[in-house]
């Protein structure tokens, strides 16, 4: 599936944001709770942002794969969380999400990623004369 990239250019755009990323998933057949799920990761990592004090850009990155979405905010300046909104944060994050963290780059610039469990589909049920294989 092809990556979905949007720069933020300011956290007032959160709702615009968020917005693309419900159509964009939708229309590649993500289902509304995955949508959702996705929606409150993307929000709760560019809150951290907000409450560091940093200003954008931000470039979002959302890859889907068949087991995982997998998140990312690259920001071009070094980002220094700060322990409160960070860990407020972190409950909300742990519940939704396989993984997450931040990632410091050689070039000084931040990434935070977060790594989201797809829903696996129900498997059909099987008639009682039917075999598994």
């Amino acid at each position: 599936m092809p990556m979905l990239r949007l720069r933020i250019r300011s956290v007032e755009q959160l709702g615009s944001v968020r917005h693309t990323i419900r159509r964009e998933l939708t229309h590649r057949n993500i289902g509304d709770d995955e949508v959702a799920t996705v929606e409150l990761v993307v929000s709760e990592l560019v809150g951290i942002v907000r409450e560091s004090e940093v200003s954008p850009p931000i470039l979002l990155t959302i890859e889907t794969f068949p087991r995982l979405h997998s998140v990312r905010l690259h920001h071009l300046d070094r980002l220094e969380l700060y322990d409160d909104p960070f860990h407020m944060r972190e409950r909300v994050l742990q519940g939704l999400t396989l993984a997450f963290g931040q990632r410091r780059n050689a070039d000084h610039s931040t990434d935070l990623w977060a790594e989201i469990p797809r829903q696996r589909a129900p498997e059909p049920e099987l008639d009682h004369d039917a075999q598994r294989i």
